[in-house]
Order: structure tokens, then sequence, then C-alpha cells
């Protein structure tokens, strides 16, 4: 890629300037200089004779700054496109959802914002064709909005409408996509001849229709991986050091949970990480006779795990997301659920969720929920979760997707 032209602006929050110091040497790493501004510099015409490829603009500042620093350069014959970035935090992109703006999060690592980089200047390049190529915009969008519903349509058919249920088990899913498509998905699925049941949550850290291409790919390579690699044959080429803790204590099931989840990070860094694409994902293999559970949580929320007797437990992570590093270890944990205990798996629409206030629902709030509903059955417990959030939220837009599903052990 050729060395881009580069605004960053950074926003008047007190970590912002950290979080813009972060990026901007992460894009010097990439063979970039950027040109480093604030919100006022750029307003009174401190940039007016620069001719930027991409804005960078941090998150906290707001959609009109955004809209007006735009604004500023579309006398140009190929205006620059814009890509939002933040901190941790994710917060501070809510405002700017509903707008359809590209985004860079942490990690900050050369790779994954070269090519974030490249992706917002080939959009940038397409942009220009499509506006010189197309007479009939207001037809282009009706096509659009047709495209998008049938890709919704053909979404939905990845999504299980019922997942397997072990006898003793309840299993139960919720799932309200923000936007026509998701990059959300649930699966669920036998192995081992019924022996064990698999069951896993996954979010794409992006929106729109390129997550909800990857969630396809993602969710079809971790189903066919888990269910097709048992043979010691087929399995032998993705096994690392870490089969050693369990050759000494195997258990049916942690082999191909771990080889699965390897392989897939393996062959998605090595094939999609120009695309800047990652998965958080929580993937856990069931034995329905002993209640034993064996899981990998990459970088997802922490599920919670409810006792019969009252108590919960949050099931952290035990590598990272998946997509981000060619060498990335991940190791398998495990808990037992006796009778009456319930896993409760979700996304962060649900924590993250927003009301008018702004205020976040949160994972203090969705345990206290949890709690009072320890002897509900799966069923009532994602129904009366999804009922709070949406009251929380009230008229608020939606802004993430929101998946559910938990895992009751009945008996």
């Amino acid at each position: 890629m050729d060395e881009l032209t580069l605004l960053v602006v950074e926003g008047p929050e007190e970590n912002a300037a950290a979080e813009t110091h972060e990026l901007t040497r992460a894009l010097a790493e990439c063979g970039n200089r950027p040109v480093l501004s604030s919100g006022p510099e750029v307003l009174a015409g401190a940039h007016d004779a620069l001719e930027p490829d991409l804005l960078l603009l941090h998150a906290s500042l707001t959609a009109k700054e955004v809209a007006l620093f735009g604004q500023k350069w579309q006398h140009l014959r190929t205006p620059p496109g814009v890509l939002l970035f933040c901190g941790p935090d994710h917060i501070p992109l809510d405002a700017h959802l509903d707008h359809e703006m590209d985004f860079l999060v942490p990690p900050f690592t050369p790779t994954l914002v070269r090519n974030r980089l490249e992706r917002g200047h080939q959009r940038r390049r397409l942009a220009r064709t499509a506006a010189e190529l197309d007479p009939y915009p207001s037809l282009s969008l009706l096509q659009h909005d047709r495209d998008l519903k049938i890709g919704r349509q053909i979404q939905q058919g990845f999504l299980p409408p019922e997942l397997p249920c072990p006898d003793g088990w309840e299993v139960a899913t919720g799932f309200e996509p923000a936007r026509e498509v998701s990059g959300d998905f649930y699966d669920g699925f036998f192995m081992a001849g019924g022996r064990r049941a698999a069951f896993l949550v996954a979010d794409v850290c992006d929106k729109g229709i390129g997550a909800a291409l990857f969630m396809a790919l993602v969710r079809t390579l971790l189903r066919f991986s888990a269910q097709n690699l048992w043979a010691g044959g087929a399995l032998a080429p993705f096994l690392l050091p870490t089969q050693q803790v369990f050759l000494s204590s195997p258990s049916i099931g942690a082999l191909p949970l771990l080889s699965t989840v390897h392989g897939a990070n393996r062959y998605l860094t090595a094939n999609h990480l120009q695309q800047a694409y990652f998965v958080t994902l929580f993937f856990c293999v069931t034995d329905p006779d002993s209640g034993r559970l064996l899981y990998i949580n990459a970088g997802h929320n922490p599920p919670v795990l409810l006792r019969a007797s009252g108590g919960h437990r949050l099931l952290r992570t035990t590598g990272p997301a998946v997509g981000l590093w060619p060498d990335a270890v991940f190791t398998i944990a495990s808990v037992t659920l006796g009778p009456s205990d319930t896993l409760f798996l979700y996304t962060d629409g649900v924590t993250e969720a927003r009301n008018a206030e702004r205020e976040l629902f949160g994972l203090p709030r969705l345990v206290r929920l949890l709690s009072g509903m320890s002897g509900a059955g799966a069923g009532d417990m994602v129904g009366r979760t999804l009922a709070e959030v949406q009251a929380h939220t009230g008229r608020a837009p939606q802004s993430d997707d929101i998946t559910m599903l938990a895992l009751r052990r009945s008996r």
C-alpha cells in the first residue's frame, strides 16, 4: 500500500490524547506520517491546504463535528474517507453507529491498522467510481435495500431454529439484530455420536454486511472443524503442546475443542487478516451425563454460571479473540453444572445496551437479574432478560446485536 495522507484528530476526553498517541505510533510503524490535530484547529482552517486520503477521528467527537470535518474537503475530486477510532472503551462509538462509519478499535497492531487503512482507502475509491458511473442513485438505494433483506434471510438460515437438547437439559436462545444483517451468531450441535453437545456464542468485531459475511465464514469453519476433526490422523496437524495437559487426563471433546479454535485462528490470520476482522467467542463442549463442561473463552464477555444454591460465577477469558494473532494460545477450562444449575451466554449487546440517558444496562445489573431467576427455566430466563434489556433502552435506538443462550441442567 502506498503512503497515505492521514489527518488524525484527537477528541476532547481526558484519555483521548493517550489513545491518539498509541494510534499515531502504529500509523508510523506502517510507514505513514500522520498529521496530528485537534477539532478546533481543523475547524479554524489550519489544514485546509491538506488533501487527506483519510480522516481518523476520535469517537468522542460529536456526530456534528464529524460531519463538519468531512464537509471541509468535499470540494476535492475524491473526498477523504472517514475512520473513527477509540480506546478500549468502545462506548463513544455508539453515537456514530447510525451513520455507517467505519471504525478502528484496539489493539492497534501494525498489521490490523494497515489493513483497516487499506479497506478505508478502497471504500473511498469505490465511492468515487460509483458516483461517476451511476446516474440513478435512487435506484441503487432500492437495490441495496433489497439486497440487505435477501442477506438477512440467508443469514437467518445459518442460525439453527432449535439447538440440540440432551435428555435432562434445557436450552434456549434469544436473538435481536440491530440491523438487517448481524455480526453475532450462536450454534449448537451433537458430537461423538451424541455423547457430547457443543454450544457457542460469538461476536464479530464490526457491524454491517462485512461483519455478516465474516460471521458466516467463522460459523461454518468452527462447526465443520468440530464435527469432523475426530479421527487421530485428522487431528494430528492441529495439535499443539497444550495437548499434554489432556493426555494424562483424557476427556472426550477436549482435543477437538482445542484444535478447532486453534485451527480457526490460524486459518483466519493466514487468509483473512487483511480484512482486519476478528471474533470473540465462547465455545463449550458438555458431557450431558456428568454435567462437566469444557470451554474456551476467546476474548468474550464472561458467561454467568448460576448455581441452584443461589451463588454465581463468571467464566473469564482463556485466550484472546480469534483472528488477531497467528501464534495466539488458547487454553481449556472446565466447570461442572449440577442439577438446576444454569449457564447464561450473551454478547455485549446485552450489557452495553443504553437508554436515552446513555446509561448502560451493565454486567452488575445482568448478574443481579439472573441471580433472581436462578430457579427459572432456560426459556423464561432468556425471555425475561430480553424484556428487561428492552425496558431499559426504551425508545433509544438499539446500537448493537443482542444474542443470548441459556443452558440449564434440569436434573
